[in-house]
């Protein structure tokens, strides 16, 4: 009996410690838990910033980016202008506005704007999330630490979001055949397969990565330098060097972005990227890579300023914590 009792009494006291590791490890546990519930929340807030900054940066910027795409894309047999319609930023803009009406500088903003909230937000918050993974122990990113978070960033938003941008482009051509987005997308798909849908998404990634490392790492450099190590930000100085920054990344990588929208176009038009290099070198010689850049500089320069102010400022309202990278 006195051993049975013994039993009884070890048992009871493991049961007695089982219980309080409960107890002990529950509080744990649920802050634990609290704290993936809050970095879920803040990664949403993140996100909602992101797509809310694209969308006005983009709103704001479309009739420029309009006249860009036209640029870029007239040489082309299927884009329904002549080669020469469009000679000048400013002619283009008369032209547009007599012919069309002031509504078709908005041509292709609404799936641009469902484009772009998506693609703004994993941009703009994933680029904060690799930055830190990015940062060393005190927190601190050297320039290659900065240009490799801004690439793979960029090409994040941009792998999830490319078939919207190549219905954007088609819904932006003059006299095209469809009747909006979704008309546009399952056409797409139905006539030219899914394959079609992400036409020049290789020089796409590959013009993403060095802009976006570019355009990021330029900007929190530039902001470094301008306001030193713990200066005080303010919004309007931000604008210009926003602006600066996407200037100077854009300029470097607009050819490869002249060759993935020619890429874009319906039809047959190059057989990849090499030989739409040579084509449009043999052609039309260097310029025609930079068709359309001047439209596209004076629209990168308010986008640009635009979109990382208003991410600054829609975490700020949106109570979005600081990351630690520096």
């Amino acid at each position: 009996m006195s051993a049975t009792r013994a039993r009884w009494k070890e048992d009871a006291m493991s049961d007695r410690r089982a219980a309080a590791g409960v107890w002990v490890a529950a509080p744990a546990e649920a802050a634990s838990m609290m704290e993936r519930v809050y970095a879920v929340v803040d990664g949403s807030r993140s996100i909602a910033a992101g797509g809310g900054a694209g969308i006005i940066a983009r709103t704001a910027s479309a009739p420029l980016d309009r006249i860009k795409l036209l640029f870029q894309v007239q040489a082309m047999a299927s884009s329904g202008t002549s080669a020469t319609a469009y000679t000048g930023v400013g002619q283009a803009f008369y032209k547009i506005y007599t012919e069309e009406g002031i509504l078709s500088f908005w041509k292709g903003n609404g799936v641009n704007v469902i484009r772009v909230a998506p693609y703004a937000a994993a941009q703009l918050a994933s680029n904060d999330y690799y930055k830190t993974l990015l940062a060393d122990e005190n927190g601190k990113l050297g320039v290659a630490q900065r240009l490799v978070a801004g690439a793979l960033a960029g090409m994040t938003g941009t792998a999830l979001t490319h078939p919207l941008d190549t219905v954007r482009l088609r819904l932006a051509l003059p006299n095209h055949e469809y009747k909006g987005a979704m008309h546009c997308f399952s056409t797409v798909y139905r006539t030219e397969g899914v394959r079609a849908l992400y036409k020049g998404l290789g020089p796409t990634l590959a013009g993403i990565a060095p802009y976006a490392a570019t355009n990021f790492a330029s900007y929190d450099i530039a902001k470094k330098m301008y306001y030193g190590e713990n200066g005080k930000e303010d919004r309007v100085s931000n604008l210009f060097v926003g602006g600066a920054s996407g200037t100077f990344a854009a300029t470097v990588c607009y050819p490869l972005d002249t060759i993935r929208r020619r890429m874009q176009m319906k039809g047959k038009t190059y057989n990849g990227m090499l030989d739409a290099i040579t084509t449009i070198a043999r052609n039309e010689g260097v310029r025609g890579f930079f068709r359309g850049w001047v439209a596209n500089s004076l629209k990168v320069v308010p986008q640009n300023s635009i979109r990382f102010v208003s991410y600054e400022i829609l975490k700020d309202l949106l109570n979005v914590p600081e990351k630690k990278a520096k």
